[in-house]
């Protein structure tokens, strides 16, 4: 009787049971919805820090715009400015000059000093730490302390040329054209080789060294262990070293504005600076700032994008 009652009767559905806030922590405690409950912060963070000032700064391109005024709507007058400027084509110049030689000069000493430390020797954890201290010390002092080196009157490198009197007159090293991008890339390539060395080293303490004995014994040279077992395992450190690298030195503004501000007649000028003193030196050019900016940003664009593949081509073969 009770099942014949009960039969008509249909049993209420779980979402009616649970109610709307039954409803409402049933989503919120799904895996997906928590995924992206997690990553809000991060999206909120980005959009507000990354996202927003870069649109800013590409509408900014396309206006007249100065510090403290409102833009004016200009349109590609920006674009076509630089592209017709003999210090836009010069800075493009220098740039690509400064990061190859830079980066260029870091990888090679970095590895050669590597390959030196990886050998077993009593004094290699002292020079180890020894080592790291021109990528510790702090950008700024790193810029003054060699400004001061270089200085025509008392700088170190010209006190110690006049007394082993192998010049007769102060060189001008940050005065120079020819001489001063050179003396900017040798504070750069002091600073950041320790980064290619540590990253090298730690890569080559990595191989097992049953390799080298297996490649010796097989009648493997010398040349042909380093190419075919050194070089082959550290492809990927010198990828991803390479990318950080070009990055960090295309991309800094303080030993260029530190050391020479750009001069002497812009030799060695760079983007950071160009755009730095555009914008927030004496014409206060905001617009024409960002400009430059942008000009930079697909390029570095196009070598993550181009290193990236690489790495993950590597980890496939």
């Amino acid at each position: 009787m009770a099942t014949s009652a009960t039969a008509g009767l249909s049993l209420p559905s779980p979402s009616q049971t649970l109610g709307w806030g039954g409803r409402i922590q049933r989503f919120l405690l799904r895996d997906k919805t928590l995924g992206y409950l997690f990553l809000l912060p991060a999206i909120l963070i980005i959009l507000g820090l990354v996202a927003y000032p870069f649109a800013n700064a590409i509408i900014m391109t396309f206006q007249q715009k100065t510090a403290g005024a409102p833009g004016r709507w200009i349109g590609l007058g920006n674009y076509r400015e630089l592209l017709s400027s003999e210090v836009f084509l010069r800075t493009v110049f220098n740039t690509f000059v400064y990061t190859g030689v830079g980066v260029g000069l870091k990888f090679l000493i970095g590895l050669s000093m590597a390959l030196v430390l990886n050998q077993e020797r009593f004094w290699n954890n002292a020079f180890r730490a020894f080592l790291l201290i021109p990528w510790a010390v702090p950008t700024v002092i790193t810029a003054l302390n060699w400004r001061w080196i270089y200085d025509d009157a008392s700088g170190l490198i010209n006190n110690i040329l006049v007394r082993l009197e192998l010049i007769d007159e102060t060189i001008s090293w940050l005065s120079d054209p020819h001489l001063a991008m050179l003396s900017v890339i040798v504070v750069v390539v002091w600073q950041g080789t320790p980064f290619f060395t540590m990253a090298f080293l730690a890569g080559l303490q990595s191989i097992p060294k049953e390799l080298y004995e297996a490649a010796e014994i097989d009648g493997a040279s010398i040349l042909q262990q380093f190419w075919y077992i050194t070089i082959a395992r550290l492809r990927p450190i010198f990828i991803t070293a390479f990318m950080l690298s070009t990055i960090w030195t295309s991309s800094s503004v303080n030993f260029v504005y530190i050391l020479t501000n750009g001069g002497p007649a812009d030799r060695t000028q760079i983007f950071p600076t160009l755009s730095y003193n555009l914008a927030l030196g004496g014409a206060q050019r905001l617009g024409m700032g960002a400009t430059v900016s942008l000009f930079f940003f697909p390029l570095l664009v196009i070598l993550i994008i181009f290193m990236t593949r690489r790495m993950l081509r590597e980890k496939e073969e």
